[in-house]
């Protein structure tokens, strides 16, 4: 691998790629980016050489202070380490990277807690559902006093979602975890606050099931990162939801940014719908708390 991310030995345009040139115009937004998770702060370096080769213009982290739970059980000194060098990295490198807190919904005063602490008073700009907890999912009541905070704050909003089969008998979900979240919960979340927008991430891993669960509410935008690709997939979601609710992601690095592009390049959405999903609608979402916290953005 050059040392250099910009420098390639082959002309992608040559055999009918995007050029980083190219992409760079489409003013890519990851919405899902895991540097910090996969290796900790190095990983996270090692990860934004990749942003940089394929031209992205902003990340957004969803693995910024993550042992919150954790150091209720242990030593609270490598866990402060790591998030003071997360807020560092976030602080200095604000025009490239934003980053965004998990909350656990069966703790949601704690979780409100980390909210004034790393959005209102810090440099995280929302929240992140994750599933791993104790059994609550995103539409369970709990998360009223979660949503009814992100609103104060105008948080962004990142919800987990996978439909797995499973159960007896077996049915779309029926295989989750306790605390997964479907694209169903969030329809469910996103009715109780119709004034809200959210992201249903992952499509529900099933995009034919996920498109139709969360179409009725127009606050929820989806989100394809991690899921297997398939050719047709971000058309159907076109069609069912329309281009300016669809959120791309690059779920780096444990997911190939190549990958994850084609699924949109794949498809037959002229430039203008392809910009909105490459990040301009990720742009519309994240504005108003830009604004909020004074942070710029790029016209």
């Amino acid at each position: 691998m050059a040392s250099n991310p910009t420098t390639f030995s082959l002309n992608p345009g040559n055999y009918g790629i995007p050029t980083r040139e190219e992409l760079i115009d489409h003013r890519i937004w990851d919405s899902h980016y895991h540097g910090f998770f996969y290796g900790g702060i190095a990983g996270h370096h090692a990860t934004m050489f990749y942003v940089e080769r394929m031209g992205i213009e902003r990340v957004i982290a969803l693995d910024i202070a993550t042992g919150s739970r954790a150091r209720a059980k242990g030593s609270a000194a490598p866990f402060l380490a790591i998030e003071n060098q997360q807020k560092e990295i976030l602080e200095k490198d604000a025009s490239r990277i934003s980053g965004i807190i998990r909350i656990d919904p069966a703790h949601p005063a704690d979780s409100c807690r980390k909210m004034e602490q790393w959005i209102r008073q810090g440099p995280c700009i929302g929240i992140k559902y994750a599933g791993g907890y104790e059994g609550v999912t995103c539409s369970h009541a709990n998360n009223d006093a979660i949503i009814s905070l992100c609103r104060e704050l105008n948080a962004v909003i990142y919800i987990h979602t996978w439909i797995k089969v499973g159960g007896s008998p077996r049915f779309p979900g029926g295989g989750n975890g306790g605390a997964e979240s479907t694209p169903m919960d969030v329809a469910i979340l996103a009715r109780r606050f119709p004034d809200v927008p959210m992201i249903c991430g992952h499509s529900g891993g099933d995009w034919e099931l996920g498109a139709r669960a969360i179409r009725s509410c127009e606050n929820v935008s989806f989100e394809f990162s991690g899921s297997d690709p398939h050719s047709g997939q971000v058309d159907y979601a076109v069609n069912e939801l329309g281009a300016d609710r669809i959120v791309w992601g690059g779920h780096g690095p444990s997911r190939s940014y190549a990958t994850e592009l084609s699924k949109v390049f794949d498809s037959n959405l002229n430039q203008a719908d392809r910009m909105k999903v490459l990040g301009g609608n990720c742009r519309r979402l994240a504005a108003p708390i830009f604004r909020k916290k004074g942070l710029q953005m790029k016209a």
